[in-house]
Protein backbone atom coordinates (compact mmCIF):
# COMPACT_ATOMS: atom_id res chain seq x y z
CA UNK A 1 0.00 0.00 0.00
CA UNK A 2 1.42 3.57 -1.13
CA UNK A 3 1.29 6.11 1.57
CA UNK A 4 0.94 9.63 0.78
CA UNK A 5 3.39 12.25 0.74
CA UNK A 6 2.98 14.59 3.30
CA UNK A 7 3.17 18.55 2.85
CA UNK A 8 3.57 21.61 4.45
CA UNK A 9 3.85 25.28 4.18
CA UNK A 10 6.88 27.12 5.23
CA UNK A 11 6.16 31.31 6.15
CA UNK A 12 9.19 33.15 7.01
CA UNK A 13 8.62 34.95 10.08
CA UNK A 14 11.50 37.31 10.62
CA UNK A 15 14.69 37.99 8.16
CA UNK A 16 17.32 39.81 10.09
CA UNK A 17 20.26 40.83 7.78
CA UNK A 18 24.32 40.88 8.83
CA UNK A 19 27.22 42.99 7.56
CA UNK A 20 28.91 41.58 10.83
CA UNK A 21 29.90 39.07 11.60
CA UNK A 22 29.68 37.19 9.09
CA UNK A 23 27.63 38.92 5.70
CA UNK A 24 24.36 37.32 5.06
CA UNK A 25 21.47 36.73 6.70
CA UNK A 26 19.54 34.46 9.30
CA UNK A 27 15.94 33.74 8.26
CA UNK A 28 13.30 32.36 11.01
CA UNK A 29 10.48 30.19 8.78
CA UNK A 30 7.08 28.56 10.36
CA UNK A 31 6.42 24.67 9.10
CA UNK A 32 2.97 24.15 9.04
CA UNK A 33 2.73 20.24 8.16
CA UNK A 34 -0.55 19.35 6.43
CA UNK A 35 -2.46 16.95 8.31
CA UNK A 36 -2.47 13.34 6.30
CA UNK A 37 -5.37 10.97 8.13
CA UNK A 38 -3.46 7.51 9.77
CA UNK A 39 -0.04 8.87 8.63
CA UNK A 40 1.28 11.80 9.76
CA UNK A 41 0.10 14.57 12.32
CA UNK A 42 3.29 16.50 12.94
CA UNK A 43 2.70 20.33 14.87
CA UNK A 44 3.87 23.28 13.69
CA UNK A 45 7.55 24.23 14.26
CA UNK A 46 10.55 26.73 13.89
CA UNK A 47 13.28 26.51 11.22
CA UNK A 48 16.21 29.14 11.70
CA UNK A 49 18.68 29.19 8.47
CA UNK A 50 21.75 30.95 7.07
CA UNK A 51 21.66 32.55 4.15
CA UNK A 52 25.11 34.08 2.48
CA UNK A 53 24.12 35.29 -0.60
CA UNK A 54 24.75 31.76 -2.25
CA UNK A 55 23.65 28.68 -0.51
CA UNK A 56 20.64 29.58 2.69
CA UNK A 57 21.50 26.03 4.97
CA UNK A 58 18.91 24.77 7.94
CA UNK A 59 20.67 24.93 11.52
CA UNK A 60 18.28 24.77 14.23
CA UNK A 61 14.85 23.87 14.40
CA UNK A 62 12.22 24.73 17.38
CA UNK A 63 9.09 24.95 19.15
CA UNK A 64 9.19 28.61 19.05
CA UNK A 65 11.40 31.05 17.10
CA UNK A 66 13.93 31.72 20.12
CA UNK A 67 13.98 27.84 20.41
CA UNK A 68 15.40 27.34 17.05
CA UNK A 69 17.63 30.06 17.08
CA UNK A 70 18.98 28.44 20.13
CA UNK A 71 19.54 25.43 18.68
CA UNK A 72 21.21 27.20 15.67
CA UNK A 73 23.81 29.31 17.50
CA UNK A 74 24.55 25.70 19.61
CA UNK A 75 25.51 23.61 16.16
CA UNK A 76 27.14 26.52 14.30
CA UNK A 77 29.57 26.79 17.64
CA UNK A 78 29.73 22.85 16.98
CA UNK A 79 30.85 22.86 13.03
CA UNK A 80 31.90 26.80 11.91
CA UNK A 81 35.17 28.00 12.30
CA UNK A 82 35.99 29.60 16.24
CA UNK A 83 37.67 32.55 14.97
CA UNK A 84 33.69 33.25 13.37
CA UNK A 85 31.48 35.33 15.30
CA UNK A 86 28.06 33.12 15.29
CA UNK A 87 25.31 34.99 13.71
CA UNK A 88 22.77 33.45 15.44
CA UNK A 89 24.10 34.42 19.03
CA UNK A 90 24.38 38.09 17.55
CA UNK A 91 20.11 37.87 16.58
CA UNK A 92 19.51 36.09 20.04
CA UNK A 93 21.68 39.15 21.77
CA UNK A 94 19.60 41.75 19.29
CA UNK A 95 16.32 40.54 20.95
CA UNK A 96 17.06 40.32 24.01
CA UNK A 97 18.43 43.89 23.86
CA UNK A 98 15.17 44.95 22.29
CA UNK A 99 13.11 43.51 24.99
CA UNK A 100 14.78 44.91 27.62
CA UNK A 101 13.98 48.58 26.08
Amino acid sequence: MEEEIGQATIRLVKAYPLVRPAEGSVFIYEVTPHPVEFVMNIESFYLATFFNDVFEIAWGIGSDPNEALEEAARRWNKYDDENDENPFKKVLSEITNQEGE
